[in-house]
């Protein structure tokens, strides 16, 4: 039996909790709206993420172009590979050489947490619990969380986005570099290769002042953006990321813009339009509508039969009766004597065709009877005196009253 219910009567660190206290396996389904996060779990333990929004496979390999490990057409190739042989993601970008194992469960764990984390902060929605889980889990670069791991940082960062919200324009605010932000000379161009391993310190200062995060965060603005894009796409925590974004706004090398932009391409879509265009679904095209009157006339005006002798005999006995079935003698004669009953001037004829039942003959068989006389109210006929002296014939005999004889 699935748990379902909502988020502003259980929240999630208590329904996290109990899944992990509980030990359970299955599928937690949130939903807000159209958006919707899948959360696996197996015995009590974190073993894979999914959100409607964004694809997991699209957020990795958009991050690993981002930094080098792949180019936007060696990603579209292993992209289409992927739908063709319907193997896992990880499996094809780790034959592909550009990946190591580790490259891809770091960044397979910082995407899945990116997207837990922006969960605890819906502040209504629905959850679902069913004993499921997906056979394709890709359970071997994604080795199990630790909940009590995720609900610490959850916390943590419920404490401190509400401040670095403050610093931050509208998520979907365009933001672009400044001219101060486009002429500073950043150390990542050129080790570029040791960002991923996060060598070299991610908040030590380099010659251009910023930090290795800083300078990482800059650089996916080199299109104008919003900070909801930079999230889709950033290898850091999306706390991490919004509190880096507000620093570059504080420091003068990023600066909000009013005007608007076209959001980004992504690497496997730069030269798919269509597939861009599918994600949002126009309506109905101007000859779907008579096509459907069409469809719907079309069955009525060839194959509704116009007599009764046709092969479909459902549609036939709609149609009216052109076929008449001549009863036998008796139940003619039945008939006729009815008719003549009920109209015995004209032979009830007239009736008789009203009914859709005419009579074959041009008159009434049964003779009117109202021409001859009742033989109830006939007159009675005179007869002759009797003769006193005749002998008593054999009615008078037997008429004469018992016992009164001679």
């Amino acid at each position: 039996m699935a748990l379902e219910g909502s988020l502003r009567d259980f929240d999630l660190f208590s329904l996290f909790n109990m899944i992990k206290i509980q030990g359970k396996s299955g599928t937690l389904v949130l939903s807000r709206g159209q958006e919707f996060v899948k959360v696996f779990f197996d015995q009590g333990e974190i073993v894979g993420c999914d959100s409607n929004q964004v694809r997991m496979e699209d957020r990795v390999g958009t991050m690993l172009v981002r930094l080098g490990r792949l180019s936007g057409e060696e990603l579209m190739q292993i992209v289409q590979l992927q739908r063709q042989t319907l193997k896992l993601m990880g499996t094809l970008l780790l034959e592909s050489g550009k990946v190591t194992p580790q490259d891809l469960q770091d960044a397979l764990f910082n995407q899945a947490m990116s997207i837990i984390y922006r969960t605890f902060r819906w502040k209504e929605g629905d959850y679902r619990f069913d004993s499921m889980l997906p056979l394709d889990l890709d359970r071997e670069h994604f080795p199990p969380i630790p909940v009590d791991t995720v609900l610490m940082e959850a916390a943590r960062i419920q404490d401190e986005w509400p401040e670095v919200q403050k610093r931050l324009p509208d998520l979907m605010v365009p933001l672009a570099k400044t001219t101060k932000g486009k002429t500073t000379k950043l150390d990542i161009d050129r080790e570029l290769s040791t960002i991923l391993e996060g060598q070299g310190g991610a908040h030590s200062q380099g010659s251009s002042g910023l930090s290795h995060e800083q300078e990482t965060v800059l650089t996916y603005f080199e299109q104008a953006q919003s900070v909801q894009d930079v999230l889709l796409v950033s290898r850091y925590e999306e706390l991490d990321t919004c509190k880096t974004i507000a620093d570059l706004l504080e420091g003068g090398l990023l600066e909000p813009i009013r005007d608007s932009v076209d959001r980004p391409s992504r690497p496997w879509t730069a030269d798919a339009p269509s597939s861009i265009k599918s994600e949002e679904p126009e309506g109905p095209s101007r000859v779907f509508w008579p096509w459907v009157a069409v469809l719907l006339l079309l069955p009525l005006l060839t194959y509704v039969p116009k007599s009764r002798n046709s092969l479909n005999q459902g549609l036939a006995s709609l149609q009216p009766a052109d076929l008449r079935e001549t009863p036998d003698v008796v139940t003619r004669i039945r008939q006729a004597w009815a008719l003549r009953m009920a109209s015995p001037q004209d032979g009830g004829l007239p009736l008789a065709k009203s009914l859709g039942r005419p009579l074959d003959e041009t008159t009434n068989p049964v003779v009117d009877l109202t021409k001859y006389p009742d033989p109830l109210f006939a007159p009675m006929q005179p007869t002759k005196a009797a003769d006193p002296m005749a002998p008593p014939t054999a009615t008078a005999a037997a008429l004469a009253p018992v016992g009164k004889g001679k």
